[in-house]
């Protein structure tokens, strides 16, 4: 009944009164649209692609150069297949012609919004309301499928703002949080020594569903079972924003005895896929979202093969995004689901690009490496890889207490058996490991690949 009033009464009131803004529309309709077969939805996801290509070529000046400079037409776009054709932009793309990919469209009004993503060097990109208006439809019914829609009292360990905020600033966000029912924990700010006011607003609060950035909320469970701690029981919880590996799950769901559900999104896109109850993969959000998997020669991959995330937003037309390859890593494969929708789900993100290691032999080694070889080590509080230059890595660690040089020497011999004799591993103890402007711990920091992917794209 509470939910109920928040999400149909108050929310609702706001968003499509006060704020004039579709999203209750777009929610609707993306509540219907989920369970039309594949093939509806892949007709329905081919008609929007050809109309943003049409867009864009007649408002966006530099997809309209690059695309005559490679003789192609929306008009030529008969099938998916046939987009195969058209060229792959990056972050450096974005970085270098922001202005001339905007839409010149008189009364246009854009928003803007900045990610600081892997590499640091902070990226601005620009969107239209009615695209940031779809983008939040489509997280609210993610978010629902795990039991944490609209209206529905949540907890959030996530990234907040720090340092000297205006006090306007401050008050808007708290009267939002009310409004939709959310308390903020900032993820920043979780230690040792805050971790029990965490438990104590977390048992307080009694959310029936928690959002997190996943490694702050593993750290959190860590902490309550090595104390012997017991933590409210939410119905759910939803994490994001960071890779989320099995033994992360476990221990989540052990310790609050709730599901996980992991989503999967970007700050340039929001929600790009989501688990519904069947746990069975990542629903895409097929109606506003063309998702590709696709190897470093640009073709798509084989099922159940790694290779790059390629996204085309359909529904941006203030600053188009087609075929942006954000850095992200993920299996491919497009199965169907037992629960009955028929968007298609993405098997396994696998993590950043800048999350491997690279060899001086040609190798490359996911940081997944390092996450199941350390996660056991009892003395180890938290870690970070950082790869300077392609023949050394240094092993950045935090000791709870002395440097147990037995576990050293164990972990000096199990890395250097998969790096080889061409890497140079030290192993360095610190005091910290900040964590990104975002909140959040960048587990593997390759300086090599940051270089690489910041460099002009070849023409």
């Amino acid at each position: 009944m509470i939910t109920s009033f928040y999400r149909n009464i108050l929310i609702r009131g706001y968003e499509s009164g006060l704020r004039r803004r579709r999203t209750f529309g777009y929610l609707h309709g993306l509540e219907r649209t989920q369970w039309l077969s594949r093939a509806e939805l892949e007709e329905l996801q081919l008609a929007a692609l050809r109309r943003l290509l049409e867009h864009t070529l007649a408002h966006c000046p530099y997809y309209r150069e690059r695309w005559h400079e490679l003789g192609l037409s929306p008009r030529s776009l008969q099938t998916a297949a046939d987009f195969g054709r058209w060229p792959v932009i990056d972050r450096a793309t974005v970085q270098q012609n922001r202005v001339a990919m905007q839409a010149r469209v008189p009364g246009l009004r854009l928003l803007t919004k900045t990610t600081g993503g892997s590499s640091g060097v902070p990226l601005r990109f620009d969107f239209d309301q009615n695209s940031n208006d779809r983008r939040k439809a489509a997280w609210h019914r993610g978010y629902s499928w795990a039991g944490a829609g609209l209206g529905t009292k949540q907890v959030h360990f996530w990234g907040t703002d720090l340092g000297q905020v205006p006090s306007w600033r401050r008050l808007k966000a708290s009267l939002h949080d009310r409004l939709y029912r959310h308390e903020m924990l900032s993820s920043y700010l979780l230690s040792e020594a805050t971790a029990p006011e965490f438990l104590r607003r977390l048992n307080r609060a009694r959310p029936e569903a928690i959002v997190a950035y996943t490694n702050p909320l593993y750290v959190f469970a860590r902490f309550l079972r090595e104390k012997g701690l017991t933590p409210h029981r939410p119905r759910a919880i939803v994490v994001g924003a960071e890779k989320l590996y099995d033994f992360q799950r476990g221990l989540i769901e052990s310790v609050f005895q709730a599901p996980v559900f992991e989503t999967y999104g970007s700050r340039e896109f929001m929600l790009l896929g989501a688990e519904c109850d069947r746990h069975a993969g990542l629903h895409s959000t097929t109606e506003h979202i063309l998702l590709e998997v696709l190897d470093d020669d640009g073709r798509p991959t084989p099922d159940g093969e790694e290779g790059n995330v390629v996204v085309t937003d359909l529904y941006n037309y203030g600053m188009p995004f087609v075929r942006y390859a954000n850095g992200d890593r993920a299996i491919a494969g497009w199965g169907s689901c037992s629960c009955g929708r028929g968007l298609p789900l993405l098997k396994r993100v696998v993590g950043r690009r800048l999350d491997i290691i690279t060899t001086p032999d040609g190798r490359t080694i996911p940081g997944e490496l390092f996450v199941h070889v350390l996660r056991d080590l009892p003395s180890l509080q938290r870690y970070q890889v950082v790869q300077e230059t392609s023949d050394r890595i240094e092993l950045r660690i935090v000791l709870r207490g002395d440097r147990p040089e037995e576990e050293i020497s164990r972990l000096e011999k199990e890395l250097g058996s998969v790096l080889g004799p061409s890497i140079r591993l030290a192993i360095v103890e610190v005091d910290d490991i900040p964590l990104t402007r975002a909140g959040k711990l960048q587990v593997v920091v390759n300086r090599t690949l940051q270089e690489e992917s910041l460099s002009p794209p070849s023409r």
